[in-house]
């Protein structure tokens, strides 16, 4: 009873942080033109510069090809290109993903003044020429030919070198691979490696085709030292792109994400310059959209309601959460300043902050950096706009390993260290110095990537992420604890609602096995069908799912997608959250830790494997198939016992046939694993290990 009780007040009080989230839905709508016309006129020569970043891992889960298509619809962005440097965190050293990025160069020459040309604004060749072009004119119908061939070339060179292992370029050691060769390209042990692949010179009107900066950028990595994942390079990468343009607004980008809009910056720089104070707009949150998508999104990946309910209802609280890519950032904020609101607050931090010896000490001791963070919280970065190779030097100094040492990075500022989703975790610490965000969804998509395409690498994902929340919610930012003194009580109540979601999984698994064991044992623990409060069980049934149905229809989600998503709902918090639990548990008794895993990107399904679950032997898969099991008996039992006449249908143990019968619905993907063979069948691993969990658990309830 006393479990029971804890169980209904964890779902009661998530029901409330949720409607706290979603109380207040706010949307936003920019004019990027009267942007431009404050801001220099047509050329937009008086807007501020931005610097992007965009992070890759592995080659072989991260395909460089992707990555080169997300570099190119960045460099065709329609904003002035001495504003804009690009760069490319490669945490993975690979010379291969060095390579692509010569190759992505070379291509660029020519697509984007193709791009310009012909006002076309889908700027990612992946996209563009998966269809065919409606122009029926014959001189841009040949160039469009020449150019789609151009493509498929390069894509195939990157492809072969990948395949392969080699770089095939014969004057590849004159850009530094060489380097690669050296260090025999061992991700997890080489130096640092900052490359300045195109440089954009000093322009003068009618010079030529230009370009943005492209650079990039391979930390040192050590056996020894702890890298800290994604956060790490990231900070990596505030550190060199503050050496060498420090622009003071950033872009990151996952490198699957690609600009499908090239006045993204526009937008963005609606809101970060035309704020009553820079505190109103710390980062402007963009939605993540996919493309080549699975129809009713049976993997429920594709986070829809999540963007358009949660998201707008964040606007409400001033504090949409950090998404971890898609985000332009304000540098200040990242750097762990508190927002100015005064001229007061100005006049004091030049007098007092950057004399202060603390300063080194939080950002390191490169005298260049701690000089360029005074720049920027002066408002006057971007102070190596021309030659960024001026500053290589300096650069591969704070891309070491051994940099951050007794400094703050990672700390207090910087993407924060501690969790698996540092999105989240440095959100929350942006927040908690006084900042507000905004979250913007165009009416024309901004950014569109990839997303898993089977359910084993959905889970993977989900797991990550709960255990990223639960670390949140034990570290020094729990939005429980005293720390964050300038949240609000809304905005504590926000990441409340995040942080504790995968503790749910324990109630959900409860509710999941509670009816069959009710079965089994012949007891009953909800209300008989001529009971009046039957109705009111009915009736919150109803309400819930009906409320559920209403949200993903307003998100103009069809029936069938809604119940995807509820039922992968269900199936993720009886696998990715119980065992995000657990591994929290074990780090917090110090008997493990917590690993970061790469999602695969831009795989393909092969013919039948679209919306079917792909099944391996990961204990993921163990905890669904037992509660499946164990509800699987329970109905047989109570089925066998009408059929012999020892009960009628209408028994006082109804409701609790019908909410076993709803946890085999919901786990239907499951029941069709246990009578399907090969990779869309259970594992025989996972059913004998299920098997004897569930014989276990049931005769330890009926004993």
């Amino acid at each position: 009873m006393r479990s029971t009780l804890i169980t209904h007040m964890s779902i009661e009080l998530i029901f409330i942080l949720y409607h706290n989230l979603i109380w207040l839905s706010i949307e936003y709508k920019t004019y990027p033109e009267r942007l431009a016309r404050r801001y220099g006129g047509e050329s937009a020569s008086n807007l501020p510069p931005v610097d992007i970043i965009i992070t890759t891992t592995d080659p072989y889960k991260e395909p460089p090809i992707i990555t080169a298509n997300t570099v190119l619809s960045v460099l065709g962005l329609d904003y002035p290109v001495e504003k804009i440097a690009c760069y490319v965190s490669d945490d993975g050293g690979s010379p291969i993903t060095f390579y692509s990025l010569l190759e992505t160069l070379e291509f660029a020459k020519k697509w984007v003044p193709f791009c310009r040309n012909n006002n076309i604004e889908l700027r990612i060749p992946l996209l563009y020429f998966s269809k065919t072009p409606k122009s029926s004119d014959p001189k841009f119908l040949q160039q469009w030919q020449c150019m789609k061939e151009e493509y498929e070339s390069m894509k195939k060179r990157i492809a072969d070198a990948l395949e392969t292992g080699h770089v095939t370029l014969e004057s590849v050691s004159e850009n530094g691979v060489n380097d690669f060769m050296y260090e025999k390209s061992d991700a997890k042990n080489h130096s640092s490696i900052v490359k300045v692949i195109h440089e954009n010179k000093v322009v003068q009107e009618n010079e030529g085709l230009v370009l943005p900066h492209l650079i990039y950028v391979a930390r040192e990595k050590r056996p020894t030292f702890n890298h800290h994942y994604k956060a790490g390079a990231l900070n990596v990468m505030a550190r060199v792109s503050g050496l060498m343009t420090n622009a003071p607004f950033i872009l990151n980008l996952d490198c699957d994400m690609h600009v499908c809009n090239p006045k993204v910056i526009q937008h963005a720089m609606c809101f970060h310059l035309d704020c009553p104070s820079e505190r109103d707009c710390a980062f402007v949150q963009f939605p993540q959209l996919f493309y080549e998508t699975l129809q009713d999104d049976p993997f429920g990946n594709q986070l829809k309601s999540v963007f358009n309910i949660l998201f707008k209802g964040m606007n409400g609280i001033h504090s949409p959460v950090y998404g971890g890519t898609c985000c332009f950032h304000r540098r200040k904020g990242l750097y762990g300043f508190p927002p100015r609101t005064s001229h007061a607050d100005q006049q004091y931090s030049e007098e007092n902050e950057f004399q202060d010896e603390a300063m080194t000490s939080a950002f390191g001791v490169s005298s260049a950096l701690v000089s360029s963070v005074e720049a920027i919280m002066r408002d006057n970065g971007f102070q190596n706009k021309s030659y960024p190779s001026l500053a290589i030097e300096e650069a591969l100094k704070v891309a070491s390993c051994s940099y951050e040492a007794n400094t703050a990075w990672g700390k207090e500022l910087g993407w924060m260290y501690g969790s698996s989703v540092e999105d989240i975790m440095t959100g929350l610490k942006i927040h908690s110095l006084g900042w507000h965000s905004i979250y913007y969804d165009p009416e024309k998509p901004a950014f569109m990537g990839c997303t898993p395409q089977n359910g084993s690498d959905s889970l993977v994902q989900y797991k990550r992420w709960a255990t990223g929340l639960l670390e949140i919610l034990i570290s020094r930012l729990s939005p429980f604890l005293g720390m964050n003194t300038q949240l609000t009580l809304r905005q504590r109540m926000l990441y409340a609602y995040l942080t504790m979601s995968p503790i749910t999984s324990m109630a959900v698994l409860g509710y999941a096995l509670l009816p069959a064991f009710s079965l089994l044992s012949g007891k009953s623990f909800l209300p008989k069908v001529e009971d009046p409060t039957f109705m009111v069980a009915v009736g919150l049934f109803l309400s819930v799912n009906g409320n559920g149905l209403f949200e993903y229809v307003k998100c103009d989600c069809s029936v069938r997608e809604w119940w995807n998503n509820q039922r992968m709902e269900f199936i993720v918090r009886l696998s990715s959250r119980l065992f995000a639990l657990f591994d929290v548990v074990m780090k917090l008794i110090g008997l493990s830790e917590t690993v970061f895993v790469v999602t695969p990107k831009g795989g393909e399904n092969e013919e039948g494997d679209e919306g079917e679950f792909i099944f391996n032997s990961s204990p993921l898969f163990i905890p669904p198939t037992t509660v499946l099991l164990i509800n699987l008996a329970a109905l047989i039992h109570s089925s066998l016992q009408i059929v012999d006449g020892q009960c009628e249908v209408k028994d006082k143990q109804f409701a609790e046939y019908f909410c076993s019968a709803w946890v085999v619905i919901n786990l239907w993907p499951f029941l069709k694993g246990l009578v399907k063979k090969g990779k869309h069948g259970l594992p025989w691993s996972v059913v004998i290990k299920a098997s004897v969990l569930a014989v276990f658990l049931s005769t330890t309830w009926l004993v």
